[in-house]
């Protein structure tokens, strides 16, 4: 067993030992991924001070600090994904398999010196096993309760001696649906992946070496979204009258006088207007899945990503300077159908597949020596990146659409006194398109660059294409993203003990795009109420758009820092760093782009290995000033990234071991971390106008006691909860909590014995800027809870061979990984939301041959 802080990380583009890097980084061996079972990257959250880990739609991000990703068509990370150097911008595949892994870095705190690119909340460094010129292979199966099933295999070894070295390692895992679906049947959350690596190291000379990666994964999930709560905004909707006032019986008109005609009550025959025209109806009850692990999606989810890559890594050491040069093309895409709501009736489904598709390209020198006698050490580089990036979203508002089409046509237009009139004869009602006059509008057409609109069967991309009855949303976004940069750091030593740090990198990213928007809901709408109307007026009244955008964003990044050596094993730094992401630009809306965000980070700490290395205590702590913070809300079924004006954040975090020598095999270890963060001042309306201010974002500033709301042009005084200074930041769990405990034993001639358990314990956090203060948002908080995992091993006297038993979320503890507000049909708010996974337990066989693995 190694020594307590003995890993060799590159976090800095060095070599060096995790104990000798001032900066908060957290490293996790190959040896601590098996000893801990972290095998998946969203279970890092529960091993890493101050970081939270989530998946939506498809798309995985992280937090770090309460600075984290948002998930939102072509929108780049926050946390900024490495795999084996090689940037990773895309969302949709940054979920890197923890198979065939060396190590994995985790550098807490904005990285706008050697990293730069979109690291305003710090950096995952995912870094594989190299290729050796030793032969090893290495396998493992296990199988566990949802039929679940996992082999690794990994196989290295020369090609030609001394000169070429190969490695290729596969992965395949699948498991049975972990939530019964009490609408449709079947089980959700079933998930199958395959993957694999491939490398190969060229060494020429003894001072070059080059290496050439290939990676492919695909993974398919049913992971559906569960209803985590309703609130009606009328009184009239909810679960078991969706349709909200076309819902409600006879009994309700008739203790209601005035809204329907006592005829038309009548024919009602004790039934509602929706079972009258056969409209949506209640769907089965929906239980509450935190408390029953069920779901109740009407339509079957699924979600499908692909991600491959490769890269060439030139290592050239010429002495007093190092050559690194990384070439790589990343390729990624996702597909899902879903409904978010997770309702048992559809509201906002996509039975047309929400569809991304990314290609990106990267490409970074790096030059580095020592000079002045070994003084300094310094590097220098440049770093190119392209991403060209293609969205499609295509949205059923079948809720929305039939309280249109049932308000079109009840509405009272013979001047009676009541408020509705069943003006058509009982069954469905009549299309509105059929009473249209059959117009063709620019609208009706599908795009000439893209799919064709939803409910064309056959998919043509043709000229005339009907607008479905049903109404829909249709987002469309082409992107390309490019990013310069020129970057330097110099250390220098001015004592034995005693470092000073500088670094400065200068960015210039561009973006420009092609946006287009289409729906039909309005244009239903318009065409019942103004059957003249002209095409222009009503694509005017729609908000349809087809634009193009560009912008380009230049900044400056950088750190200045210093670190002591008070004592052998003790390091204590200082430093301030500025990290920066870039702006861009929503696939929902017709021109707004959103600003640049930047974070000032305020550091100090202390890393130290004491009592004759019997404990490791890491000590950081921070304070960050935000600015132009990026985050994401919702408004119907779009999400949106806007800009808030300001936060401020105090954290502490500290990480530990201790492995007593008068306890021989026994180690306890874990990590703490404290976080107070609170957003400036601001004022934004929430997605269902619910305090008044929908009409207002102003980001830095308070918000006033009325606003104009266009639509009826009278002033409307603004909720208390618009005013989002003082709330806490977004994902920012105050208190986060791990600790395991590890005993290892070798057994005479029976082997090598070990047993561990953690427990990880996340503090409440939120999911919106508004907290729970707003109307129905309380269904968006994310409530404290326990994870628990324990895991026995056996490993064989000659270390060839091994068997574990393991348990995760021993609990069974239900809880959301991501939590997100639809205001569809417009007089419900319905929170929908991911599960994390259940108790798992199973068995798992290792197996290795020769010395390399």
């Amino acid at each position: 067993m190694p020594s307590l802080g003995d890993i060799i990380v590159t976090a800095q583009k060095r070599a060096e030992n995790v104990q000798k890097t001032p900066i908060a980084i957290t490293a996790i061996s190959a040896d601590r991924i098996a000893q801990a079972n972290l095998d998946r990257p969203d279970k890092l959250g529960f091993s890493v001070p101050s970081m939270t880990n989530a998946e939506s739609s498809g798309f995985s991000f992280l937090t770090l600090r309460g600075v984290g990703n948002s998930t939102a068509g072509l929108s780049e990370a926050t946390v900024a994904t490495y795999q084996d150097g090689v940037y990773t911008g895309m969302q949709i595949t940054q979920r890197v398999p923890t198979f065939d892994l060396e190590r994995v870095e985790i550098l807490r705190g904005p990285q706008g010196t050697l990293y730069g690119r979109n690291t305003t909340g710090g950096v995952v460094n995912y870094i594989t096993k190299t290729p050796s010129f030793e032969f090893g292979a290495v396998g493992d199966v296990s199988y566990g309760n949802f039929d679940a099933i996992e082999t690794n295999v990994g196989l290295t070894g020369p090609l030609v001696e001394d000169k070429i070295a190969a490695k290729a390692s596969f992965n395949y895992s699948k498991h049975d649906g972990y939530y019964p679906n009490v609408v449709i049947g079947g089980r959700d959350y079933a998930e199958r992946q395959i993957g694999g690596r491939l490398a190969v190291l060229l060494r020429p000379t003894e001072n070059l070496s080059i290496t050439v990666r290939g990676d492919a994964t695909k993974n398919r999930s049913t992971n559906s979204y569960v209803s985590l709560g309703t609130t009606s905004l009328d009184g009239l909707t909810d679960l078991a009258h969706p349709l909200g006032i076309f819902s409600q019986p006879a009994a309700f008109f008739e203790a209601n006088p005035g809204i329907l005609s006592p005829a038309d009550i009548a024919k009602l025959n004790g039934g509602s207007i929706a079972s009258y025209y056969n409209l949506m109806q209640p769907g089965e009850p929906a239980p509450d899945p935190l408390k029953t692990g069920k779901t109740a999606n009407r339509l079957p989810n699924l979600y499908k990503t692909k991600a491959s890559g490769a890269s060439i890594t030139v290592d050239w050491d010429l002495g007093d300077v190092n050559v690194k040069s990384i070439s790589a093309y990343r390729y990624g895409d996702l597909y899902a159908e879903s409904d978010i709501t997770g309702q048992p009736v559809p509201l906002t489904p996509t039975p047309r597949p929400l569809a991304i598709t990314e290609k990106q390209y990267t490409q970074e020198f790096n030059f580095s020596g020592k000079s002045f006698d070994n003084r300094l050490d310094w590097l220098v580089g440049a770093f190119y990146y392209r991403d060209d990036g293609d969205y499609r979203g295509q949205y059923y508002l079948d809720g929305l659409g039939q309280l249109i089409q049932a308000g079109a046509f009840t509405a009272n237009m013979s001047g009676s006194p009541y408020q509705l009139a069943l003006n058509f004869p009982q069954g469905p009602l009549p299309s509105i398109n059929s009473l249209a006059g059959g117009r063709t509008s620019i609208w009706q057409t599908a795009l000439s660059d893209g799919p064709a609109y939803p409910g064309d069967p056959a998919g043509n991309v043709t000229a005339g294409v009907t607008i479905p009855q049903t109404p829909y949303q249709s987002f469309r976004q082409t992107q390309r993203s490019q990013s310069y940069a020129a970057f330097a750091q110099l250390t220098y030593h001015l004592t034995d003990k005693l470092r000073l740090t500088g670094g400065f990198r200068y960015t210039i990213d561009k973006k420009e795009t092609h946006r287009i928007i289409h729906s039909n809901f309005l244009w239903a709408l318009a065409a019942a109420r103004m059957p003249d109307a002209s095409d222009d007026s009503i694509a005017t009244a729609a908000g349809l758009c087809d634009t193009r955008s560009k912008r380009t964003w230049k900044k400056p990044t950088g750190t200045i820092g210093i670190d002591y050596d008070l004592a052998p094993r003790v390091l204590t730094y200082a430093k301030v760093a500025r990290g920066y992401k870039a702006g861009g630009m929503n696939n929902s809306e017709c021109n707004n782009i959103y600003d640049p965000e930047t974070l000032t980070d305020y550091e100090g700490g202390v890393k130290a290995v004491l009592a004759d290395g019997q404990v490791l205590t890491n000590l950081s702590f921070y304070y960050y000033d935000y600015k132009n913070i990026q985050f994401l809300t919702f408004s119907n079924v779009s999400t949106l990234i806007k800009n808030a004006g300001s936060a401020k954040t105090f954290g502490v975090e500290l990480e530990y071991a201790f492995r007593p020598k008068f306890a021989p095999g026994w180690q306890l270890d874990g990590a703490a971390s404290f976080q107070e963060s609170k957003y400036g001042q601001g004022c934004f309306g929430d997605p269902a106008n619910t305090n008044n201010a929908g009409f207002l974002s102003t980001p830095k500033q308070a918000c006033p006691a009325t606003v104009l709301n266009p639509n009826t042009g009278q002033m409307v005084p603004i909720g208390a909860s618009a005013n989002i200074k003082g709330n806490d930041m977004i994902r920012a769990p105050r208190w986060k909590f791990n600790a395991g405990l590890q005993y290892s034993r070798d057994v005479n001639d029976f082997g090598n014995v070990m047993a561990r358990f953690d427990a990880a314990w996340t503090d409440k956090f939120y999911n919106t800027i508004f907290m729970d203060k707003a109307v129905g948002y309380a269904d968006t908080v994310q409530h404290s809870y326990w994870n628990l995992r324990a895991l026995v091993a056996w490993t064989s006297p000659d270390k060839r061979f091994g068997l574990e038993v393991y348990g995760d979320n021993l609990t069974n503890k239900l809880y959301a990984v991501d939590r997100q507000l639809v205001n569809l049909p417009p007089t419900m708010i319905n929170v929908g939301g991911l599960l994390g996974s259940p108790r798992t337990y199973g068995v798992r066989f290792r197996a290795k041959l020769g010395p390399a693995y």
